[in-house]
């Protein structure tokens, strides 16, 4: 997973697969995310962070954006369109 840092603002509709999130599941402290490119990825409850793109820069509805956010690989972001769909995104599961 690439980072994204360095300024300017990333289109999050251009990303490719293995930035595009197909599940996500969170079990006592970790999220596993699961991206199109079939890759998934377990992060600290503490290290992936849930944040809301409405802009046109954002990603579309239903289709979740991960993009690293750290210097050592070990943290991320999770974007969502709409806040409307965190809660129904995230499945329990371990």
């Amino acid at each position: 997973m690439s980072g994204m840092m360095g300024g300017g603002v990333v289109d999050l509709k251009t990303l490719g697969p293995e930035h595009h999130v197909r599940a996500m599941t969170f079990c006592q402290d970790t999220f596993r995310v699961t991206t199109a490119d079939g890759n998934t990825r377990a992060f600290w409850e503490r290290n992936l962070r849930l944040k809301v793109d409405s802009s046109n820069a954002g990603p579309e509805k239903g289709t979740l954006a991960l993009i690293a956010a750290g210097m050592m690989g070990d943290r991320a972001e999770v974007i969502f369109a709409v806040p409307e769909e965190i809660s129904g995104f995230i499945k329990g599961g371990c």
